[in-house]
């Protein structure tokens, strides 16, 4: 005669397993959902156009993600601020609308303010959405930053 055993759940296993679960699928969300500070850094805009194009499209997405974005300009980058400069089109890309796109969503633009002053730059002669800024504007910007990205 052959014979059968049942096992019983482990009740208290099950239990545990579910409340990780539950636990896990209220806490995922609420990571996805966390606002990220970035800075999209870039130092250079006549000379490397598609760095540009690359950095101003990643902040966009980055914003629509919901972080909080800041674009920083130091060194040639500084340019891209100025009124009297128009912005490049590079291959089939127009920067123009991008740069209007990232304001509209609450998008800055931090310029350092050194290299505005080498450029020429007063805060008159800038585009909407970008700020002259300080020493002290630069270091709480970067001291605020969960992630920096380099172009």
């Amino acid at each position: 005669m052959m014979q059968t055993s049942v096992r019983r759940p482990n009740f208290l296993l099950a239990a545990f397993v579910t409340l990780a679960f539950l636990a896990f699928a209220t806490v995922a969300p609420q990571a996805q959902a966390q606002e990220r500070n970035v800075v999209v850094h870039l130092g250079s805009y006549n000379e490397d156009l598609a760095s540009a194009l690359m950095a101003l499209a990643l902040a966009n997405n980055l914003q629509k993600a919901s972080a909080t974005v800041t674009v920083y300009l130091d060194r040639n980058a500084v340019r891209m601020a100025e009124t009297r400069q128009p912005l490049h089109r590079v291959a089939d890309r127009d920067l123009d609308p991008i740069v209007s796109e990232f304001v509209r969503g609450g998008g800055r633009f931090l310029v350092c303010g050194h290299c505005a002053d080498i450029a020429g730059l007063a805060s008159e002669g800038i585009r909407p959405g970008f700020t002259i800024g300080s020493a002290d504007d630069i270091v709480k910007m970067f001291m605020a930053a969960d992630i920096v990205i380099d172009f």
